[in-house]
């Protein structure tokens, strides 16, 4: 048995191919991870954008609402409204509707 040694080059080919192919999927994980992070965090964003923007409308409606509520009429209406209040010369009829 006197055979001679292979030299090992397409040993030394594949395995830098792999450690290529390994680095190179390692950097893409990276990059992908911090992509699909950008998208999600973007989502998020944009949500709460158009939370805040509705929430800027019920702002805005309840200062106009506020502002108004130095008239005796409104105060009155809220009364009724909300409280049950009446005059005493009023009857008030309260309907229960059972489902």
């Amino acid at each position: 048995m006197s055979r001679p040694w292979r030299n090992g080059q397409p040993a030394k080919f594949w395995a830098r191919l792999a450690l290529t192919i390994l680095v190179l999927a390692g950097i893409g994980a990276i990059f992908g991870l911090r992509i699909r992070a950008i998208a999600v965090t973007s989502n998020e964003v944009r949500a709460l954008r158009e939370k805040q923007s509705a929430l800027w409308v019920e702002i805005e409606k309840l200062n106009a609402e506020l502002k108004k509520a130095d008239d005796p009429k409104v105060v009155e209406e809220k009364a009724r409204e909300i409280l049950r209040w009446a005059y005493p010369d009023e009857d008030l009829v309260i309907l229960i509707r059972k489902r």
